[in-house]
Parts: structure tokens; C-alpha cells; sequence
């Protein structure tokens, strides 16, 4: 359920409560006080028909000497000497009595009269009937009031949720507080949280910034000492410590490389290009010129094509660098053999190694750090042309790493 619905549901039933509670005391109240004034009514009534029955031994006002239907317990009390007044039921309606002691002649006795409720219970009826219209209206016009609060407050909740997304996806212009628009009345929590968000992703985009020009820095100040060493190393005379030397120059040459690539997925100035083509036959195509170039890393890779004439929208050449990526970081981390499937609209490549770290899992690919826990970019570099693609990448553990490209698929005329 929804906040909107949770906030709504429980607004509602505040209100409901409150009402119900209210028109309890309210017609509790009502009826104290009515009752209150039916027996300072009958007492009244009573005093004057002692009067005149004392003076001239007419009993009025419907008063009657020791009446039958009097109640005991009310006709003992007024014996006792004192007015009384009793709230008791005659004829299947409820009235209330009075009785007062009297003297008829030598003998002692008892005069009452009775007031009927009926008036009094219409006029509760009519109260009730009031009470519960007004308490419709009530929770329409809250419940509705309410409602448009918390749509608002959920509104601008939602629209600070995408733009969260939006700067964890690398938005950087975009600020959470312009998202989510201005408040009623000035700044509330929302406000001051959006505000928080803004200051927050404005630290880690300072420190992302950093990181990045670094790393772009470093890969062209090595680029060019990097060079000479390489064409330095050629010159050696071959030997054992040359190929040794020149093995280490090349892995050095592949990490520049890469920074560089991956300092360039990041600024994202390299536009993207899709084209709708049969995934079966790019990867094949792809794979050629992969084991050209690589023959050791792909000599235990497997390749299922079940993708038959689907196509998929993609790059061929940010493609190509995916599997390469994925290909040589599942030789080097994993075990055989790797196998290369595809199937409708997407394409899985799985080892038979240890799998992910499980930070790896739970974060994502990150710079500098492989499943053997060393330097690593593979996972970035096919992470970062992935995005660039529109291609999502999934990682997980399966009898070993697996990693899940699903593509998009082009519109079917």
C-alpha cells in the first residue's frame, strides 16, 4: 500500500473516530440534561399539586394519592419524608416520577405524578439524525482536505524520488529541492530533506569530479613515458628478462588504456550510434576478431547462439568491448570453461570460478577493485559501455560468475 493510501486511510479514521466520540459525549450530555430538566419539571409539578391538594383536597395536574403503578423503591423514599424524583418505565415508555409525602386527614400517604420521555426522545431522535448528517459532512469535507494534502505531500515525495534516481543514474544538474516544488506555507521537512540530498550528492559529485579528473590526468601524464618505454622495450635484445619486461610494459600499456576508456564512458562525450542487428550474428562476427586477437583467453570459451534472426538494438564496437572485458575478466578470475549464450534479446556469459565477491554484488562493478580483490577495470569499462547502450547488465553467482546482458529490442513495424 502507499503512503498516499496509508496517510488517507488513517486521516479518515482519525476523523471518524473523533466524530463518533463526540456524538457520544454530545448525546450523553443531551440526555443528562433532559432528564435533569423532566425532573425539576415533575418536582415542579409536584409542589404545586401538594399545594392546592393541601388546601383544598383536589389532587391536579394528573397527581394521584398512593397510585399503584408507583414503584416500591419510589414510594418508600417519599415516605421517608422528602420529594423524590424516579426514572422508571409505565405502559412500555419511560417516564419520570414524582412523589411527595402528604397527610389526608389523619392518615399518611403518598402523591406522584409522572412525565412522559416521548417528547424528549423525539427531540434525541431529531439531535441524532443531526449529529450524523453533520458528521458525514464532516469526514467528506476532512477526508477530502486531507487528501489533497497528502497528494501533494506524496507528489512532491515521488517527484524527489526520481530525481534522486535521476543523480544516481549521473545527473548532476539536477537538484532534488527544484524537483519537488514549493510547499504550502513556507518550508517544511520535505524542504529541509530535499535540501540535505542536494548538499549530499553535491559532496560526492565534488569527490566523483576529483576522482575522475584524476584518473583521466594520470592516463594521459603516463600516456606519453609510457610510450617511449614501450618502443624501448622493443629494442631489447630477445632474452628471457626481455619478454619478461615487455610483458609487464604491455599489461602496463593495457591499464592506461584503460583508464583512458573508462575516463571517457564517465565524462560521456563519445556519442552512441544503435542499429538494429541479429544478436547471433554480431556476437559471432564479434567473436572472431576477439580470438584473433586474444586466442589463450578464448580457448576454454563455449559459444550457444539461441537467439536464431532476433535482433537487438546495439553498437557493434561498444558490444565488442563488453565481451572482450567480460571475456578476459572470466579467463582471469575464473575457470573453465566459459560459456557464451544468447538467447531472445539478450546474451549471458558464465565461468566456472569462485564467482563475485559478494560487495560486488550487493555495489556493482567498481575501478581498481577484480574479483581477485587487485586492480580491475574489465567490470567497469563493460558496465560503463553497457549504460552507454541502453543494455542492463546483471551480475550473480551461479556454480560461478555469471554476468546477464538483457538489450533493446527494436520497435516491430
Amino acid at each position: 500500500m502507499s503512503l498516499r493510501w496509508k496517510i488517507t486511510g488513517m486521516t479518515i479514521l482519525s476523523v471518524l473516530l473523533t466524530l463518533i466520540v463526540s456524538a457520544l459525549l454530545v448525546r450523553q450530555m443531551i440526555t443528562i440534561t433532559e432528564e435533569q430538566r423532566l425532573r425539576d419539571e415533575a418536582t415542579t409539578s409536584l409542589k404545586q399539586a401538594v399545594h392546592i391538594l393541601d388546601e383544598t383536597g383536589i389532587s391536579i395536574l394528573g397527581a394521584k394519592v398512593n397510585d399503584p403503578q408507583l414503584p416500591a423503591e419510589a414510594r418508600d423514599a417519599a415516605k421517608a419524608g422528602q420529594y423524590i424524583t424516579y426514572r422508571a418505565t409505565l405502559d412500555g415508555q419511560e417516564v419520570i416520577y414524582a412523589a411527595a409525602p402528604v397527610t389526608l386527614g389523619t392518615q399518611p400517604a403518598v402523591l406522584s405524578l409522572s412525565v412522559s420521555w416521548a417528547n424528549s426522545q423525539q427531540m434525541r431522535d431529531s439531535v441524532d439524525t443531526a449529529l450524523i448528517w453533520a458528521g458525514i459532512a464532516t469526514l467528506v469535507l476532512v477526508s477530502a482536505f486531507g487528501t489533497l494534502i497528502v497528494s501533494r505531500l506524496v507528489t512532491r515525495l515521488s517527484k524527489g524520488s526520481h530525481a534522486a534516481r535521476a543523480i544516481a543514474a549521473g545527473e548532476r544538474r539536477v537538484l532534488v529541492e527544484d524537483a519537488i516544488g514549493k510547499a504550502f506555507g513556507g518550508k517544511d521537512e520535505v524542504d529541509q530533506f530535499a535540501e540535505a540530498v542536494d548538499a549530499m550528492a553535491k559532496e560526492l559529485n565534488a569527490k566523483i569530479v576529483f576522482e575522475q579528473r584524476f584518473s583521466a590526468d594520470l592516463a594521459h601524464e603516463l600516456r606519453t613515458p609510457l610510450t617511449g618505454l614501450v618502443t624501448a622495450a622493443s629494442l631489447l635484445p630477445e632474452s628471457r628478462p626481455t619478454e619478461l619486461v615487455q610483458d609487464r610494459v604491455a599489461a602496463l600499456r593495457n591499464l592506461v588504456e584503460d583508464l583512458l576508456e573508462v575516463s571517457r564512458l564517465e565524462s560521456r562525450v563519445e556519442p552512441t550510434e544503435l542499429v538494429a542487428l541479429e544478436l547471433d550474428t554480431c556476437v559471432r562476427q564479434i567473436l572472431g576478431r576477439i580470438k584473433t586477437r586474444r586466442p589463450e583467453q578464448c580457448a576454454q570459451l563455449k559459444l550457444q547462439l539461441n537467439s536464431g534472426d532476433g535482433k537487438v538494438l546495439v553498437e557493434p564496437k561498444r558490444l565488442e568491448r563488453i565481451l572482450e572485458n567480460l571475456i578476459s575478466n572470466a579467463s582471469t578470475h575464473g575457470a573453465g570453461p566459459v560459456i557464451l549464450e544468447t538467447s531472445s534479446g539478450s546474451l549471458s556469459l558464465q565461468d566456472q570460478g569462485p564467482g563475485f565477491p559478494q560487495s560486488v554484488l550487493e555495489t556493482g562493478p567498481e575501478r581498481f577493485v577484480s574479483k581477485g580483490g587487485g586492480i580491475g577495470l574489465g567490470l567497469t569499462i563493460a558496465s560503463g559501455q553497457a549504460q552507454a547502450i541502453g543494455a542492463r547488465m546483471k551480475l550473480s553467482n551461479r556454480g560461478g560468475a555469471r554476468v546477464q546482458l538483457t538489450f533493446q529490442v527494436p520497435d516491430t513495424p
